[in-house]
Order: C-alpha cells, then sequence, then structure tokens
C-alpha cells in the first residue's frame, strides 16, 4: 500500500488559528465526526495517521471524497495543491496553455493576473500554509507520542514537509508569513526570502541526519529528498537570494548521484504510468513522488494534468485509461520546437517526433504545431496535446479506475539531479567535471534514442537559441534539455525565472502579455501577488512590489 493511499485520513486539526492565511479560511473539520487533535491523538497508529495527512495534501483536497475540502473557501476539485502548483508553474509558460472559458484562463495563460482573487493562487498559498500549520501542530503533539512512535523519525518528516511548502512560498510569493510550532502570536510576522531562503537551508541540513538514507517505505521523505530539495534551492539561490550558490548545488548532487541508491528508468514513458510507483523499472528513477491510487486516493490533483490533457471527443480507457477529457491543457509550438526535429514543419508529427526522441509524447492529429488565434477554445485544432502522463499501465491495461488515475507525479526524479549538476558545473560551480556533466547528459539522449555526439564541454557553455527562438542566452542548451526533459512537470517557470527570459520580450510564446503572438511583461509577474484573502485579517503582511 502506499504510504497515504487510505480512504480516509483523520484531520489533525486543532491548529494555530492564526489570522490570516489559515484562520480566515476557517481551518478547522468541516464533518462533524471528523476528529480534532484535542482528542485525535491518543495512539501510536493517530501519529502514523497524522503525519499521513500532512503528506495527502499535496494529493487530496479534503478528507471524505473527490468532492471534499479541507479549506471552506477553497473549491475542492480546482484547488489541490498539486494541480495548483503545476497549474502556475506550467500554464504561465512556453509549454502549457489552457484552453478553458473559465475567468482565471485569460489570466494565466497571458501573465496578466493583479491582486484579484485568482482560484490556482489562492490555492498554491493556502494549501501550502495548511501544511505549515498542520505540521506544526503535529509537532506540538509529538512530544506526547506513546514510546511505540519513532519521534525523530515522524518529527524530521514532517519538518521536511514543512519545509517543502515553505520553499514552495519562498518560490512563488517570495515573503509569506512565517510560523512554527513555537510561534505564539496569533499574527504571524512576514518573513523576507532570504531569510527564508537561510531558514530553510538550516532546517533542512539540520533534518537530514535525522532522516533514513533511503526510505523504507515509497513516497516517505529521506536524506535523498532532503538533499534534492538543498539542491534546487541552490540552483535558483541567485534568484533567491542574490548570490550564486552553483557549488552547493553541485555538492548536494553528488551525495545523491554518489549513493547509488537510484538509476535512470530503462523506459522514460514508464515514469508518467499508473503503475509507476508499483514497476521497479520506473520507481528506481523516482526520488519523491506526489502518490495517486484511483481508488483510496481520489481528487482532482494528477487527474486535472491527466483527464484535462484529453479531448471529450477523443479520450477512451482503451487509449488512456479513463473515459472522455476535459479539452484544457495542450502544448504551444515552442515546445515542440524543443525536440528540434530537422525535418520541414508542415511535416512534422507527433510520431515521427517521437521516432527522433522517444520524450516527445504528443498527439498532433487534426491540430497546428502553433496556437494562431486563441487558447481558449481551439483545444482540437490549435496546439498539439501532451499525451506524457496516462492511466494506462506499463503493459498496456488500464488504471483501477477510470475517473481518477494511479499514476503518481514524480516531483523529484534522478534525471533532474544529472540536469542541475550539468547547469552548475557550466556555470562555474566546484567540486564537478565537466566530463562528468557531459556524461550525464548524453545518458538522458542516449535514453531517449536522440543524438547525443554533440554533447560536450563547449556544448554545456554554449549560448543557444532557444526552443527555436531568435532568443539566444547562455547555457542555452542546458535550458533545453531541460525542456525535453522535464515538461509538463511543474519546473518550468523556475527555470525560465532563472535565465531572465520569464518577463523578458527577448523570448516570447504564445498568449504571453495577453498577446497571440507573445510579448514581454513586467518584472513582477515573477512573484504571484500574495491573496487579499491573508493581507486583509494579518496587517503584517505587505504586498509584492508592483501589485
Amino acid at each position: 500500500m502506499k504510504f497515504y493511499s487510505i480512504k480516509s485520513i483523520i484531520l489533525v486539526s486543532a491548529l494555530i488559528l492564526f489570522g490570516g492565511c489559515i484562520g480566515d479560511l476557517d481551518v478547522m473539520p468541516l464533518d462533524p465526526n471528523v476528529m480534532t487533535a484535542e482528542d485525535a491523538y491518543s495512539t501510536p497508529e493517530s501519529y502514523t495517521q497524522g503525519l499521513k495527512k500532512i503528506y495527502s495534501v499535496w494529493a487530496l483536497s479534503g478528507q471524505k471524497d473527490a468532492g471534499s475540502s479541507d479549506l471552506s473557501d477553497l473549491n475542492a476539485g480546482n484547488t489541490v495543491l498539486l494541480r495548483c502548483w503545476w497549474t502556475l508553474q506550467e500554464s504561465t509558460t512556453d509549454e502549457v496553455k489552457c484552453a478553458w472559458s473559465d475567468s482565471w484562463v485569460p489570466q494565466v495563460n497571458g501573465l496578466s493576473w493583479n491582486t484579484a482573487k485568482v482560484e490556482s493562487m489562492e490555492g498554491l498559498y493556502h494549501r501550502s500554509m495548511y501544511i505549515v500549520s498542520i505540521a506544526n501542530d503535529f509537532l506540538k503533539q509529538l512530544n506526547n507520542a506513546p514510546d511505540e512512535v519513532d519521534r525523530e523519525r515522524y518529527r524530521a518528516e514532517a519538518r521536511f514537509c514543512r519545509a517543502l511548502a515553505y520553499y514552495v512560498l519562498m518560490d512563488a510569493f517570495a515573503n509569506p508569513p512565517f510560523v512554527t510550532e513555537e510561534t505564539t502570536s496569533t499574527l504571524p510576522e512576514q518573513i523576507n526570502r532570504k531569510d527564508l531562503f537561510n531558514w530553510l537551508e538550516k532546517e533542512l541540513t539540520a533534518i537530514r541526519s535525522l532522516l533514513p538514507e533511503q526510505t523504507d517505505e515509497y513516497g516517505r521523505a529521506d536524506q535523498h529528498t532532503v538533499e534534492f530539495l538543498l539542491a534546487r534551492m541552490y540552483l535558483n539561490a541567485e534568484v533567491y537570494t542574490g548570490t550564486p550558490r552553483y557549488t552547493d548545488c553541485i555538492t548536494y548532487c553528488k551525495y545523491i548521484l554518489g549513493s547509488n541508491d537510484y538509476s535512470l528508468a530503462d523506459n522514460y514513458a514508464e515514469l508518467f504510468m499508473a503503475d509507476n510507483g508499483e514497476n521497479t523499472n520506473a520507481r528506481k528513477e523516482i526520488i519523491f513522488p506526489v502518490l495517486a491510487d484511483g481508488n483510496t486516493t481520489q481528487s482532482y490533483g494528477i487527474g486535472a494534468i491527466i483527464v484535462g490533457s484529453r479531448s471529450s471527443s477523443e479520450g477512451t480507457v482503451v487509449n488512456y485509461g479513463c473515459n472522455g477529457g476535459w479539452d484544457g491543457f495542450r502544448s504551444t509550438g515552442n515546445l515542440i520546437r524543443a525536440f528540434e526535429y530537422e525535418a520541414e514543419e508542415s511535416a512534422w508529427t507527433a510520431d515521427n517526433l517521437n521516432s527522433h526522441d522517444n520524450r516527445a509524447i504528443f498527439y498532433s492529429t487534426g491540430r497546428s504545431l502553433d496556437i494562431k488565434t486563441s487558447s481558449i477554445g481551439t483545444f482540437t485544432t490549435e496546439g498539439w496535446s501532451v499525451f506524457k502522463f496516462t492511466n494506462l499501465n506499463s503493459d498496456g491495461t488500464p488504471g483501477k479506475n477510470s475517473v481518477f488515475p494511479d499514476t503518481d507525479f514524480p516531483l523529484f526524479r534522478l534525471a533532474d539531479v544529472y540536469l542541475m549538476y550539468a547547469e552548475s558545473v557550466a556555470r562555474g560551480g566546484e567540486g564537478g567535471s565537466e566530463s562528468q556533466a557531459v556524461t550525464y547528459i548524453q545518458d538522458l539522449r542516449k535514453r531517449a534514442k536522440t543524438g547525443y555526439s554533440q554533447v560536450d564541454a563547449a556544448w554545456l557553455k554554449a549560448s543557444a537559441s532557444i526552443n527555436g527562438s531568435t532568443a539566444n542566452v547562455n547555457f542555452g542548451n542546458i535550458l533545453n534539455e531541460r525542456c525535453r526533459e522535464l515538461y509538463w512537470e511543474a519546473t518550468r517557470r523556475t527555470d525560465l525565472i532563472r535565465y531572465g527570459l520569464f518577463t523578458s520580450n527577448t523570448y516570447t510564446w504564445a498568449e504571453k502579455g495577453g498577446v497571440i503572438t507573445g510579448v514581454g511583461v513586467d518584472k513582477r509577474y515573477n512573484l504571484f501577488p500574495i491573496p487579499v484573502s491573508d493581507i486583509s485579517v494579518n496587517g503584517n503582511l505587505q504586498q509584492n512590489e508592483g501589485y
């Protein structure tokens, strides 16, 4: 059984009902039959359930079913944490555009939001703060746990989950309210981005040795999970703090790489199939997943990505394991051009692109390569569909449930470690080697069955065109490789910001700036606004600059 694949998880939420963040959302059990922390923590099993609840917020909206929400002001389906993170990391970029007519869609597609409520931003912020709150409560209760409870490991895991939530808040909102289990104020103070980075660095370094090197239960945090998060922080440290930390990124990548606890999956596609958590060939690459089970962890998290990327007129249980589709998310021409297929574009098809590079898992029938008129309402005609994630098992059979997929989302995986190492070496970090960086990139391309001989030390550092555009940036080959390897895995916004391209007029894509051909936008869009729903109840919070 997957670590939090259980039908009902008790809501351990006496919670610190501090003003803002959580308090304004009335975060108490919505079901009077669900226990609170006052009476929930009484047995060893209840502490295990409490820990599972903290992990589960990434995958589940609430306690009872896919229509329930732990937070009364947030729509259950639209604001699952994974779905919000994915939407804001992908639909704002050159990899994804949404075709729905919802009011938030043109704002997110076009980087044109303001401080008015946008559901995915509200969900990302408040569910991340919800993790902080229930983790804090769990940590306070843990001191009273029975001797049978592994307090040290449980405490370290809860602290990791809280740190991951704060990392998301740091990346997306920069300056969130800050509260720990030791906070007594009902109105938490705001922490600036650099101070939060420093706190996270100290916190993650402290808990690393308290966790097993590699978890004995898939889906739980271990030392390598901590090392990966630190490596990702260090890769983006110049954005977060103004100071590059590429040497530290290399150091923490090497901890993972030197352990030999992970290896690349033989088949790229199997990493995104319904049995990726059970298939050892895929699982050996996944460092930390958001777990899913079609029968026991039902929500519209991974389901929104999988069902949302298929058309209602084309999707069937036979071809992807679910019924119908939502006609929602698809690619831009920029994403397709990242694969550097050398034939004339008029001859491109999803099949011949996949033959060129097997990471290109698309559907092109009846669709133009580019979104030419509008993202909205053109799902089956403009922009290729992306079939990377599926609810089919590796043997071709469908997952257990035709509505809710079994597919785990690989939040951290080994291929990204290869890419972080290579970029950090190229950017001048110490402690690694160019030859090893080249080998790692070549290994990714060998698995993809695409050309790799051109990858050498010069390739790593070269100024290169981004996804076939006229924009050239230093280390551009690595950014393109990250796109080919990690597209639709919730990394793209952060990557484009690191390269100075997210808001720039130098590199554009369909709908950027609300213009079909794309234009640059104000730099304030590198961050999301702190929700007014929180600022209005906590006078300690200041809005991000420009909003």
